[in-house]
């Protein structure tokens, strides 16, 4: 089903910054001291229809028909995620609801920042390839052949440059069928990318892409190591965290890579060890985690400082993201235009050469 039906139904599961804003909504509550089934009730009503006003409703009901919170949250684990839940469980148990959550915030709205900060940082380059392609299927397809007829008329010597000009717009016009199926596959494929296939499976396949590919792993990567340090510090068991880490990621590598390294924790293996992927079934580790946290992490293990380490190689992680965002799409646009530049300079030179050569053969 696709998200955007999902929004108006109130049904699937909460998008990432959907989740954010209910373990917003919760932290208020949990923090103002009012109860917290008429407190999430009042603030749904606030909200416009849709997955968020429903999970709040559906909560506020089931808390005020007496059933204890953390039952409550899992009675909709197929809406809120299952990070949020053991979240918020891991909050009631230790009395820390509204600190962990209000943690858990912070670091979803500048993850999701960050993600907002890539695209933008590479629609410039992207809108003006798409532009330029444009252009230049109009001059191929319109104005070429226009010259094409002048040039033949008039009996125009025609260089090199000119003639594969004129090739490609007969091979446009004459393929042009292809071109409407190609256009029509590639909107196919993008709508099935956005609205059918699964956020995780999209995110992991984003992250294998030569130019966002990067961007998005050091994301990812951010987002693993807060949320890790979360329900370590919230005293989740180390096999449960990763694996709820892996689900809160959003990541469908991640997700694989976490599940193999929770089973090796569940073998006796240290989580340094684990994420070095040293074991011979965990290929999923070495292609989807980064390399230099198990160093990170075994010392981190000897001093008893795993938490803060996470925290730490979040928030570099993070940078990292950040600065290769503003990189990729600085170095991305210089092409873009360059790219433009030569194109029109090729575009201009093949059909004003002739027409020079015709003047002044005409003058002479």
């Amino acid at each position: 089903m696709s998200e955007s039906r999902e929004d108006q139904g109130g049904r699937g599961e909460l998008s990432p910054d959907e989740a954010a804003r209910l373990s917003e909504q919760i932290t208020d509550v949990a923090s103002s001291g009012l109860p917290l089934g008429p407190g999430l009730r009042a603030l749904g009503e606030e909200m416009p229809p849709g997955r968020l006003r429903s999970s709040l409703e559906g909560l506020a009901d089931a808390i005020d028909r007496g059933v204890p919170p953390a039952e409550a949250l899992d009675a909709q684990k197929d809406r809120i995620p299952a990070h949020l839940r053991g979240l918020v469980e891991a909050g009631l148990r230790t009395g820390r609801l509204g600190d962990l959550l209000g943690r858990f915030s912070s670091h979803a709205s500048l993850t999701a920042d960050l993600k907002r900060g890539i695209w933008l940082a590479l629609a410039y380059p992207a809108v003006t390839l798409v532009v330029a392609l444009a252009l230049f299927l109009l001059v191929e397809v319109i104005l070429v052949g226009q010259f094409e007829s002048s040039f033949r008329d008039f009996g125009v010597p025609l260089p090199l440059l000119t003639v594969a000009l004129i090739e490609i717009s007969h091979a446009l016009r004459a393929g042009w069928p292809i071109l409407v199926g190609l256009l029509a596959v590639a909107v196919l494929a993008a709508l099935f990318f956005r609205y059918v296939m699964k956020r995780d499976r999209r995110n992991s396949l984003i992250s294998r892409l030569p130019v966002v590919g990067p961007l998005w792993r050091y994301t990812a990567w951010a987002e693993f190591c807060h949320l890790l340090a979360l329900l370590l510090e919230a005293e989740t068991p180390m096999p449960e965290a990763l694996r709820l880490a892996g689900r809160g990621v959003d990541n469908a590598g991640i997700d694989r890579a976490c599940q193999e390294m929770a089973r090796e924790v569940e073998r006796g293996a240290s989580l340094s060890d684990a994420l070095a992927g040293r074991a011979p079934n965990a290929g999923a580790v070495r292609r989807s985690m980064p390399v230099g946290l198990s160093n990170l992490l075994k010392w981190a293990e000897d001093h008893s400082t795993i938490a803060e380490i996470l925290r730490m190689a979040g928030e570099m992680f993070q940078a990292r993201s950040g600065a290769q965002a503003t990189f990729a799409g600085a170095v991305l646009g210089v092409i873009t235009v360059i790219g433009g530049m030569i194109g029109v300079g090729v575009v201009v030179l093949g059909l004003f050469l002739p027409l020079i050569t015709l003047v002044n053969a005409l003058s002479g």
